[in-house]
């Protein structure tokens, strides 16, 4: 899987959205029993898999007023240091709707009790009676050995340390083998070439779609595709229904007057306008090139667009029905829910790092952008879908 280079601009370092944790394993269990009567249930399932470059787990647990808390949190793979493991992480609290709204028995999920006997260090108890301790503060490691004695092991970049390899594991054993959320392969560009060119025998020009969630590499496959295009020398035109946003001042005007926030929701793009333009390409004529511009979140019009033998469409409405035909090429990127957020929050750190905002983006992106995808009408395999 093809994972963005992290490159964190020097703001986001200093706002400690990192974790540096050592797991150990007790040699002797039993003597950390005093702390189960002090240890509250805990429930988290995951909605990713152990093979992506990032992990998303969703968590109900007891708040210190004993109502139940959720939040969601989103870790990289990190590097293994003599610390412990250095990984991003960002937490976002959540309310029990979202929770339940991503909440499926098809989901690996992990039930313990977690005692916190000293600030930084954790304890947990799994269900099949096993136990395992954290440790993010070295300090606070040393005094709770000097307590129990140095009877731990050291799993820090194991398996067995991995909350999210045991879900799975458990998963695995409950369903007779079968994986949860194992990553379908990606799309392969030389295929989608291959359907051009099969299709070039009953249609001009070529339309072809590529859907997909934000930070699903949707334009990296649309690059490759259309350097594949140039060297058979076949012209090729990318529209994106990103081109196609309303822009502030026109949503605005829709909300009675009042700022906008749900930026996914199909209403902010403008595909019946999109359809219309497409419509002039396939009749052979020029269109005017539209835009957005990011700064002022407003659309501009900067040249034109003339007719080509293939117009490639990508963007998260790219399978919108408003502009899609049967007979077109349609696909949908299969990148992963967690690995798709991890590469947007990253990707906004680097290229708008005065406006990123890791928490909130986090519970953005779950709680508008995941459901505003999920609930639109797709048009998925089309005829020639590889």
């Amino acid at each position: 899987m093809t994972v963005e280079l992290r490159k964190l601009n020097y703001e986001f370092e200093q706002k400690s959205y990192r974790e540096i944790e050592k797991k150990f394993l007790p040699i002797f269990p039993e003597h950390l029993d005093i702390y189960r009567a002090s240890a509250t249930p805990v429930e988290q399932y995951y909605l990713s898999h152990p093979n992506e470059p990032f992990s998303l787990r969703l968590r109900e647990s007891l708040c210190a007023d004993g109502t139940l808390c959720y939040e969601a949190t989103l870790k990289d793979s990190g590097s293994l240091t003599p610390g412990g493991i250095d990984r991003m992480e960002i937490t976002t609290q959540i309310d029990s709707a979202l929770y339940g709204y991503f909440k499926r028995d098809s989901l690996p999920l992990l039930r313990k009790l977690r005692a916190e006997p000293l600030p930084g260090i954790t304890i947990d108890f799994y269900d099949d009676g096993s136990a395992q301790v954290e440790s993010e503060h070295p300090e606070h490691w040393q005094r709770f050995i000097d307590l129990y004695g140095d009877y731990f092991v050291d799993i820090t970049g194991d398996r067995l340390s991995s909350n999210e390899w045991r879900a799975h594991l458990s998963f695995r054993r409950a369903n007779n083998g079968v994986e949860a959320l194992k990553p379908a392969p990606e799309l392969d560009p030389s295929a989608i070439v291959q359907d051009i060119l099969a299709a070039r025998k009953t249609m001009l020009p070529i339309v072809v779609h590529i859907g997909g969630r934000s930070g699903s590499g949707k334009s990296t496959i649309v690059q490759e595709v259309s350097k594949q295009l140039d060297q058979l020398t076949l012209s090729s035109t990318v529209m994106s229904t990103d081109d196609y946003h309303r822009g502030t001042s026109s949503l605005m005007k829709i909300n009675n007057g009042q700022p906008w926030e749900h930026w996914d929701e199909p209403i902010v793009y403008d595909t019946v306008a999109m359809a219309e333009d497409l419509a002039h390409l396939y009749n052979g004529k020029s269109i005017y090139r539209r835009s957005i511009d990011w700064g002022s979140v407003e659309p501009i019009f900067d040249g034109v667009i003339t007719p080509s033998d293939v117009v490639i469409i990508e963007g998260i409405y790219a399978l919108s029905p408003d502009i899609t035909k049967q007979d077109e090429l349609c696909y949908e990127t299969t990148t992963p829910l967690a690995t798709c957020i991890g590469r947007r929050l990253l990707r906004d750190m680097r290229e708008r790092p005065e406006f990123a905002d890791p928490v909130k983006s986090l519970r953005y992106m779950l709680r508008e952008a995941e459901p505003a995808y999920r609930a639109q009408s797709r048009l998925v395999g089309g005829p020639q879908q590889s």
